[in-house]
């Protein structure tokens, strides 16, 4: 019979009164917050150190029951052997067991004792949170001629005022805003000085080309690279180049795909993208809207062509064989009208949501299998439908999780969420501090030659995820945001950081912003190395409406080339013909920048940006009034050496 020694009935003693502390400690904390109590901190520490002893307490124990084990199995094998009959018998009970067993079965193990229930944070679902169900849509696949009859484009209205998007109003006192640093003067990158201030590493610029003067208006910038392709387009062009951005060449649009004869013609609005999950390039177009039984609806295209297509074929027609066209009728919308659309991709699922107008006024998202587009199928995909405008698609997505947001009030956003596949989509509304907002929704900023060169609002068009972070960027106007507080001097561009792994916390915000001119149309995308690349445009005061791009955190942007002029040009009838006023003298179209510019990753170098841009330049050779050109440029860029960790 074994006896302890009195030292060691000490020691168990104490050990029993510790477990028998503890457990009442945990008993009076779960009393406490069945009370809704605060707790202290040094209370809830203790928790945590309760569980961590006595989580190495069961570790302890599991690995010597494991070594019994293993002991009695060396037993059992030492048994057997110098006890051949019985082990022949304990074979043939087992044997008979088994059959008995086949025939009835034993009952099942014991159930646990404790089943986990999570608790849902911050006391279940918040005021402004919510879900609701996707809808199931088919499109099928469009049956691609080798030719087509060849049409021209006609000139349309250059832009339709969007009078049914929602105003931003004015929120709820959240807190004042603390104005970043400001943004200087962008810096000529080909002076050789890209070192951003603060301890940053250098911004290399390894690719910055430029193309012909093109009097298209606006341009609309988007594009992508994949290998030695790379893709740009405005409205209605497309330039490719296969050596990796140094030299492009025109792609007739008019020859790529047939024209619409069925709603208003194809209008523009293009968004192309590169999927490396499936080595291909997508490009989205919509038309204008139709007339008769068609009014107020269009059509959008959608159209896959691999890197290898579009290498073989020139970037001609046989790359772009795998096309489908979405209408207001492929998602019940009546006779309404997509606009202003924008991409973004998972591991799985292609997203893509557009504004939707007149008889519906909302944001559209759908999600399109990824797998069933590179294999040219018809599509069997979920889409929604959402009351209210929202913003672009977060870039950078982590498997098939997308982001976007929109602006309740100028104090208050509401995030959506949709997981690829999944039959629901979900929002929530996170508090962040006052920013200043037209009553109008048209942000106004003079250049040298124009009473505007801007003409935007607020839509959220610059989102990306960075690491669990979500990144959202939009264009405020001048002023304060309504309750005091700083001044902004320009309409300026604003950044807003919210934490997923913290049930969308709200972190912090940033503004790009300068006490001279203005910065506006900020797109966003996070690099291999978990930096936020952003492709802007900036001007007013004494300068010229152009775009810059940059890494958010350097305190600086960069441009290749900049404006001079800003662009004017005679406004055009709904038939195409020149708008004239009394005196017959043709009529200037309101003057502005565009809708959108883009910044992607340089696959395969996914640790440079690649991004599409322009600028304005004064051309002799154009009548009167008209004044300047665009001159198109494509810019990689990044990091020369990795900067130091953490946020920036």
């Amino acid at each position: 019979m074994r006896s302890d020694s009195p030292n060691q009935q000490e020691g168990l003693r104490r050990e029993t009164s510790s477990i028998l502390k503890s457990l009442t400690e945990q008993t009076l904390l779960l009393a406490q917050i069945s009370r809704g109590v605060e707790l202290d901190p040094c209370l809830l520490e203790k928790i945590g150190r309760i569980a961590c002893l006595t989580a190495n307490e069961v570790h302890q124990n599991t690995l010597q029951l494991k070594a019994i084990r293993k002991s009695l199995d060396a037993l059992v094998e030492m048994y057997r052997t110098v006890n051949p009959a019985a082990a022949l018998e304990q074979d043939r009970l087992a044997k008979f067991r088994a059959e008995i067993e086949r025939c009835c079965p034993p009952e099942g193990a014991c159930d646990p004792i404790c089943c986990y229930e999570p608790c849902e944070r911050d006391g279940g679902v918040r005021r402004g949170d919510g879900y609701s169900a996707k809808s199931r849509g088919y499109a099928a696949v469009v049956q691609v001629p080798e030719r087509h009859e060849p049409w021209k484009v006609v000139q349309k209205p250059r832009h339709e005022e969007d009078e049914t998007l929602s105003r931003v109003p004015l929120g709820e006192f959240v807190g004042l805003t603390v104005p970043s640093t400001p943004t200087p003067m962008p810096q000529d990158f080909r002076s050789g000085a890209t070192n951003p201030p603060g301890a940053q590493a250098p911004v290399g610029f390894r690719t910055f080309t430029q193309t012909e003067l093109a009097k298209n208006w606006p341009p609309d910038m988007s594009g992508a690279r994949g290998g030695d392709v790379v893709l740009m387009s405005g409205n209605l062009w497309l330039k490719i180049s296969v050596d990796g951005g140094k030299t492009f060449t025109d792609l007739d649009f008019t020859s790529l795909f047939a024209q619409d004869t069925t709603y208003g013609g194809w209008a523009g609005d293009q968004v192309v993208h590169y999927i490396p999950n499936i080595d291909c390039f997508v490009l989205y177009v919509q038309s204008y809207k139709g007339k008769d039984a068609n009014a107020n609806k269009n059509v959008v295209k959608v159209a896959l062509a691999s890197q290898a297509d579009l290498k073989t074929y020139s970037g001609g027609k046989p790359a772009w064989r795998r096309q489908w066209d979405f209408t207001a009728d492929t998602f019940g919308l009546g006779k309404s009208w997509l606009d202003f659309p924008d991409i973004t991709y998972g591991q799985n699922f292609l997203h893509i949501n557009t504004n939707v107008f007149a008889e519906k006024n909302g944001k559209l998202f759908f999600e399109l299998p990824l797998i069933d587009m590179q294999a040219g199928k018809s599509l069997s995909f979920l889409f929604a439908f959402i009351d209210g405008p929202a913003g672009s698609p977060a870039q950078n997505v982590l498997g098939d999780d997308f982001y976007w947001a929109t602006h309740v009030n100028n104090s208050k956003m509401r995030i959506f969420s949709s997981r690829g596949g999944d039959g629901n989509f979900y929002w929530r509304e996170r508090d962040i501090p006052q920013w200043p907002q037209t009553t109008d929704n048209n942000i106004i900023t003079k250049a040298p030659d124009s009473d505007d060169w801007v003409s935007e609002d607020h839509r959220i068009i610059g989102a990306t995820r960075r690491a669990t972070q979500l990144w959202f960027a939009w264009t405020a106007t001048s002023g304060d945001g309504g309750f005091g507080g700083f001044n902004f001097p320009y309409p300026h561009v604003r950044v807003v950081k919210f934490d997923i792994g913290q049930d969308f916390k709200y972190l912090d915000q940033l503004q790009i912003w300068n006490a001279d001119f203005a910065y506006c149309y900020a797109c966003l995308t996070t690099n291999l190395d978990n930096e936020v690349g952003v492709s802007l445009a900036w001007g007013g005061g004494a300068t010229y409406g152009s775009t810059a791009v940059g890494i958010l955190g350097d305190f600086v942007v960069w441009y290749g080339d900049k404006s001079d002029a800003t662009v004017e040009r005679d406004k055009v009838n709904d038939d195409g013909t020149i708008a004239k006023g009394p005196a017959g003298k043709p009529i200037l179209d309101k003057t502005r920048f565009g809708d959108y510019l883009h910044v992607r990753l340089a696959h395969p170098d996914q640790s440079y940006f690649s991004a599409f841009g322009y600028s304005v330049k004064k051309d002799p050779s154009l009548a009167a009034p008209e004044v300047g050109k665009f001159e198109y440029s494509y810019t990689e860029f990044g990091r020369q050496t990795l900067p130091p960790s953490g946020l920036h």
